[in-house]
């Protein structure tokens, strides 16, 4: 019996919310945020933000070593990039199927983050830019730089509103390990060279 009530509960809750007013954002029956299009829940545009955004890192850092780091700071920033973000991406892959029913990702949508689609972090050069860079150092690093922000303004908006645990412990990892990372690129930037 109290099963059936849960349910019946939690499917009013779902028609309750599907009956705001017009457009806009708000909070599903499980306290995902949501948007009117298509109701994306707030963990599930993460990951589909997040997925695409470390793999443009990683394959920046890629790049960058190939071409030919030459400080050795950076080819360490590379190297933990290209390993702890692809460690994020499968992570965050088999939540989104646990959670969600699919692997598969779908757009980004700044508006269920709450983030800007010009704070993402998303519209800068890629790895060619890298591979053709006169100096591949500091490169890499005036790249990589405003790719980490953008992470980090994610996984501040998924500190604020993810509905998992896993998602907001997850954004703490993200901010940690970037803001350390743009410390070490910081001293490679063109006019800011240091040994």
């Amino acid at each position: 019996m109290r099963k059936l009530i849960a349910v019946m509960l939690g499917g009013l809750a779902l028609v309750a919310a599907g009956c705001g007013g017009g457009g806009g954002s708000g909070k599903s029956a499980d306290g995902a945020k949501t948007t009117t299009s298509g109701e994306v829940p707030f963990d599930q545009a993460f990951v589909d933000a997040m997925v695409p955004h470390h793999r443009d890192a990683i394959e920046m850092a890629e790049a960058a070593k190939a071409r030919g780091l030459t400080q050795p700071e950076l080819v360490t920033v590379a190297d933990d990039i290209v390993s702890s973000q692809q460690r994020e991406i499968d992570q965050m892959l088999a939540w989104r199927e646990q959670w969600f029913g699919s692997r598969a990702l779908g757009p980004v949508l700044p508006e269920v983050l709450g983030v800007p689609e010009s704070e993402l972090g998303m519209e800068h050069g890629g790895a060619d830019e890298i591979t053709a860079a006169d100096d591949v150092d500091a490169t890499f690093a005036q790249m990589m730089i405003p790719h980490h922000e953008g992470a980090i303004t994610m996984a501040k908006a998924a500190q604020r509103d993810a509905q998992h645990q896993e998602v907001k412990d997850l954004a703490t990892a993200i901010i940690a390990a970037q803001k350390r990372e743009i410390r070490i690129m910081n001293r490679y930037t063109v006019g800011m060279h240091h040994e």
